[in-house]
């Protein structure tokens, strides 16, 4: 358990004080005596979703992952150079910790709806909310949202956490395969990012889109490689699989010319079809 952990969570069910009983191995409320049950001195506030499927612990950085996780860690290592040194940020969401080391400097808490070890507190926002109100600096949402089946509860709940003037921080894909299967719900254009702020008491600051066409491209053939090669017949198997190669040497070539994509404002762009968005919302 985090050392000062009780110092951000309290009862959801009566607001009363939490109190953690290490031979027992869960919380109680000193108020109406709910217990919490814990595992390794994290709280379970809500069971793990049926079905899930744990995430492997993965080397992350700035410099590692696809074109998308790297243009994700520039963004938020932006936005969290403008905080305060010392500012208290909730991670929700934050798995196997991805982005941890992006956060030095800063009181980080952890959340997720899975008891991972990298984890402070189990618990699923749109269920139950033990965190105080009013309480952070900034929560952090990394490709998380699109895993959130009830969006508005989500961002109802950051919004009461959050301190007035307070920031959310988020990155979410547009134009990405289906992922962690069965948890992923949706897909959000910026125009709907910027109406499901304002419902919840959150001002878009900033919204950005990353535009990067040559991983959609390498998608693509991926895509053909993966799921269409193998059940194509005959010689038009070996004529498909040269042209692949070509077109992944078309796609090379492209790389080394242009670049990886570029992070833009959507009205900036012609294309509409961004990988994903990068917002700044502001607790109004």
């Amino acid at each position: 358990m985090k050392s000062d952990l009780l110092d951000h969570i309290y009862c959801p069910d009566c607001s009363g004080v939490l109190t953690y009983d290490p031979n027992e191995g869960y919380y109680v409320c000193s108020a109406c005596s709910r217990t919490v049950a814990a595992r390794n001195g994290i709280p379970l506030f809500t069971p793990p979703p049926d079905g899930i499927v744990p995430s492997e612990k993965l080397v992350r950085g700035p410099d590692v992952g696809t074109p998308w996780r790297r243009a994700n860690w520039r963004f938020l290592t932006e936005q969290l150079g403008e905080l305060n040194q010392g500012s208290t940020i909730l991670d929700v969401g934050a798995g196997r910790g991805d982005f941890a080391n992006a956060f030095q400097g800063h009181h980080v808490l952890t959340v997720d709806v899975y008891p991972y070890t990298e984890i402070d507190v189990v618990c699923d926002l749109t269920q139950t909310n033990p965190f105080r109100p009013a309480h952070f600096d900034a929560v952090v949402l990394m490709n998380v949202a699109e895993h959130v089946y009830d969006t508005g509860a989500l961002l109802n709940a950051i919004s009461d956490l959050l301190k007035p003037g307070g920031s959310l921080i988020v990155a979410i894909p547009f134009l990405v395969k289906i992922h962690q299967e069965p948890i992923d719900y949706v897909r959000y254009t910026h125009h709907a990012l910027e109406r499901l702020g304002a419902e919840h008491g959150l001002e878009t600051e900033m919204l950005e889109g990353y535009y990067d066409p040559v991983f959609f491209l390498e998608e693509g053939i991926g895509n053909l490689r993966n799921a269409i090669l193998p059940i194509v017949q005959g010689s038009r198997r070996y004529i498909a699989r040269a042209l692949l190669s070509v077109l992944q040497s078309i796609a090379n070539t492209l790389k080394n010319v242009i670049g990886e994509g570029s992070s833009l404002p959507p009205a900036e762009v012609r294309s509409k079809a961004p990988t994903g968005y990068h917002v700044v919302y502001r607790k109004i």
